[in-house]
């Protein structure tokens, strides 16, 4: 079975980075950055890692110098042999850990930057760590934890998002409601990720569908908000964000768009496109 190439991207909310995941298949993941200044852009290929990455529990520094990741698989060899997963930051698009952190399975792992001073790792319930310790990479403080208030949301990644819309988890009850819509605005437009639900549930029984597929993405403009989905006719947008010029950035297949205005994007006409596999 040939698997679909799939494209997560994480912004850097104070540079003028991106970083993405390139899912080639179901055993390669190749790590890319794309830097740009005003109408210049300049793309990287990176790593390629056997495994898997989590891109739910991954997230960018602020200045797109780091990038933070939860990942399952064949461990390097300067790392020990028992390693199954780990919590790693590196210094995209080279995903070589410059700093590491061992689980002894996946109930934890991944975090979030939480601002330019602080990320959070969540530990899980066996780390190979000691998560009492203070810990420090650069001059980021390193805060373990599995509080809500410093827990990286599930189904999400990327800063700036707003949740507008709760639902409730039938397995849990209204105690523990999910976020069902995210949205971020550029000024103009509205951006809106929606969490596939039924989807969702399917993912935790252990059937087929994957981190990369449990949400949709549409576009809200205008003065009566018009709502345009943002799948193309060839296929289904993984992931879309604005990046910090107010540019809309989305991911279809293993193509990576940008369209300045609305109407670029409604006439399907985007400024730039970028083929991964043009560049592997």
């Amino acid at each position: 079975m040939i698997s679909t190439p799939k494209i997560r991207g994480y912004v850097a909310a104070q540079g003028n980075r991106i970083v993405f995941l390139y899912r080639r298949s179901n055993k390669i993941t190749y790590l890319i950055s794309l830097d740009y200044k005003k109408e210049k852009f300049s793309l990287e290929v990176g790593s390629r890692f056997y495994g898997r990455i989590y891109p739910n529990r991954c997230d960018l520094s602020p200045d797109g110098n780091y990038f933070l990741y939860f990942a399952m698989g064949k461990s390097q060899q300067q790392y020990e042999k028992k390693l199954y997963c780990w919590t790693g930051i590196c210094s995209p698009p080279k995903i070589k850990a410059d700093m590491l952190f061992a689980h002894g399975d996946t109930w934890g792992g991944g975090g979030k930057f939480i601002d330019s001073r602080t990320l959070f790792i969540a530990p899980g319930m066996y780390p190979d760590f000691d998560k009492t310790k203070d810990e420090r990479f650069h001059t980021y403080r390193i805060i373990f934890s599995e509080k809500p208030e410093y827990q990286y949301n599930g189904w999400a990644s990327g800063h700036g998002w707003t949740i507008s819309e709760f639902q409730i988890d039938p397995r849990h009850g209204p105690r523990y409601p999910i976020p069902k819509i995210w949205t971020k605005s550029n000024g103009r437009t509205t951006l809106c990720r929606c969490l596939n639900y039924q989807d969702f549930l399917k993912s935790k029984d252990g059937n087929t569908v994957g981190s990369y597929d449990l949400h949709s993405y549409s576009l809200k403009y205008g003065k009566r908000q018009i709502e345009h989905s943002l799948d193309p006719l060839n296929g289904v947008c993984k992931w879309a964000d604005f990046d910090t010029k107010g540019r809309l950035i989305m991911a279809v297949g293993s193509e990576v768009s940008i369209y300045k205005n609305v109407g670029n994007l409604l006439k399907s006409r985007s400024d730039i496109t970028f083929d991964f596999e043009n560049y592997i």
